[in-house]
């Protein structure tokens, strides 16, 4: 083992230690996971740092088994082994909120770990996951899994969480590395793949407005998945109404409008779905001023703050898109229309705040 991951895994070492002494964000672990950035930051320049620990008892580092004979490098294999780890992949890009928490989920006993969206964790007995550092690079690469995600759905009645998570992560990574969220839209095609490239788009500029408004990973990860599954409800809708390229007859419409009733009923018939996803299905479809649809008793009850995140995202992705009876509208002109209807069918707040997430991006406004 080189110098780099000798100090690298002292580091490691240092950070769990200090999460089982002191728990929480304390300073002493912001000093090493600092150091611990340092050292990845040359580390990652080229390719992820992959570390295994195999049947035969022995840990590597990309490949180059480590000498267990050094201390820190003993207990930092024992500590994985014990949380029976077998993999752990660390991308460029990792930030050091990502390091704290995987410092902690192994500081403490459990094999449960939560999701860093740069940081991949496989453990013993876990099915074969995404690899978000090669499968799920590109916007357009996420629409495989997004896909197979809605099949499982409709064939076997079960989702994958983990692959939402997957998916989430790998948007907030691309979306942090600076990518432009223009280049990253993906066109919808008329080969009924719509509801899928719909899908990945709307959970895309639903994830660029919960970064923009600095709301933390863990509620994005829910607000991400929430807007990824918010059109399940389509699932259940006729073929012939669902790819129809003209507009929809009257009564076409009203069985349309069925969806987020049946998205809601659907998605709560599914084990670990987060309950934001659940509201976000049924509401997505509601106004700010309580107008929309479905249409429900209590008018004065207000969206859910996700369903009004995804809602803008909803309208943007299906205004930008090309269908045969209409040609795409640009961005400028959406952007028109939200402004124009902020404090009515919009969150004026959130209104500003895509358009403001843009603007940092150098995406000019009308």
């Amino acid at each position: 083992m080189s110098k780099p991951e000798e100090k690298l895994v002292s580091t490691f070492v240092s950070a769990i230690s200090c999460c089982r002494l002191h728990p929480g964000d304390h300073k002493t672990l912001s000093v090493y996971t600092d150091q611990a950035m340092t050292i990845l930051k040359d580390m990652l320049a080229e390719n992820p740092l992959v570390i295994t620990i195999s049947d035969d008892g022995k840990m590597r580092f990309n490949g180059i088994v480590v000498a267990l004979e050094l201390t820190d490098a003993k207990k930092f294999f024992l500590r994985l082994r014990r949380k029976k780890v077998v993999k752990v992949s660390v991308s460029n890009g990792v930030q050091a909120d990502e390091l704290k928490g995987f410092f902690a989920d192994v500081a403490f006993s459990g094999s449960s770990f939560n999701f860093y969206a740069n940081i991949l964790i496989k453990g013993k007995n876990d099915e074969p996951s995404i690899n978000m550092f090669t499968e799920v690079q590109t916007h357009e690469g996420n629409l495989m899994h997004v896909k197979r995600i809605y099949q499982d759905i409709t064939t076997f009645k079960s989702i994958n969480m983990k692959a939402v998570d997957a998916i989430v992560g790998s948007l907030l990574a691309n979306i942090r590395k600076g990518e432009l969220i223009q280049n990253m839209l993906v066109s919808v095609r008329s080969d009924g793949n719509e509801l899928y490239v719909h899908s990945a788009n709307a959970a895309l500029l639903t994830i660029f407005q919960v970064e923009h408004l600095g709301l933390g990973t863990a509620l994005l990860y829910d607000i991400g998945s929430a807007a990824l599954l918010h059109d399940a409800g389509k699932l259940m809708m006729p073929n012939n109404i669902l790819h129809k390229q003209d507009s929809l007859s009257e009564d076409e419409w009203a069985v349309m409008k069925k969806h987020p009733l049946y998205g809601a009923l659907l998605l709560s018939s599914l084990s670990k779905v987060p309950d934001v996803a659940i509201t976000v299905a049924y509401e997505h479809h509601m106004k700010y001023d309580g107008t929309g649809y479905p249409e429900t008793k209590k008018r004065a009850k207000k969206q859910h703050i996700a369903s009004q995140i995804v809602a803008i995202a909803d309208f943007y992705c299906a205004l930008s898109s090309e269908l045969k009876h209409r040609k795409p509208i640009s961005h400028a002109s959406i952007i028109g229309l939200l402004i124009e209807r902020a404090g009515k069918e919009f969150n004026p707040l959130l209104v500003d705040n895509f358009v403001q997430s843009f603007k940092a991006q150098g995406q000019a406004s009308p």
